[in-house]
């Protein structure tokens, strides 16, 4: 009798570790930790919007209206701004490809006397062509660079 429940007791044992650790189930995931360097140019803040209104955003959304809106801003908030920085941002519409030059880019070099400094961008919708005078719905993204190292980016949607 002791040596069927030592036995019975292994297989249970046995059985509640394969149940718990879960029968060849693979692990995903992950992540990492960096320091920022102290002091070092940041975003702290960056949407998408309809409109700027005495430099701030409104009608922050990601998604747009291809019929209504004829222009889409990116509104940007940066902090420890000590020197000259140059910030490119680019814009990628549905019909681009990852290799495709952007839809549009522009670049604006910025400095600040209170280390904080606020800019935006935006884009027109297309004049003429095949979607008339608007945006072509679908997946659109901007990128957004400081001293061309990757910052940023926000995806939205026109419809």
């Amino acid at each position: 009798m002791k040596k069927s429940c030592t036995v019975l007791f292994c297989l249970v044992l046995f059985t509640a570790a394969i149940v718990l650790s879960g029968c060849e189930e693979t692990r995903s995931g992950g992540g990492g930790v960096t320091d920022i360097g102290r002091g070092e140019p940041k975003i702290v803040e960056s949407v998408t919007s309809i409109e700027v209104f005495e430099n701030r955003p409104d009608g922050i959304t990601d998604t747009f209206s291809a019929e209504f809106n004829d222009q889409i801003y990116l509104w940007i908030l940066w902090g420890n701004i000590d020197k000259t920085h140059t910030i490119r941002v680019s814009w990628f519409s549905p019909d681009d490809d990852l290799d495709d030059e952007p839809f549009w880019t522009e670049e604006r070099s910025i400095s600040s006397t209170t280390g904080e400094k606020i800019t935006w961008f935006y884009i027109d919708a297309p004049r003429g062509g095949f979607s008339g005078d608007q945006f072509l719905p679908g997946e659109w993204f901007v990128e957004i660079f400081l001293n061309d190292l990757f910052e940023r980016s926000h995806l939205f949607f026109v419809e």
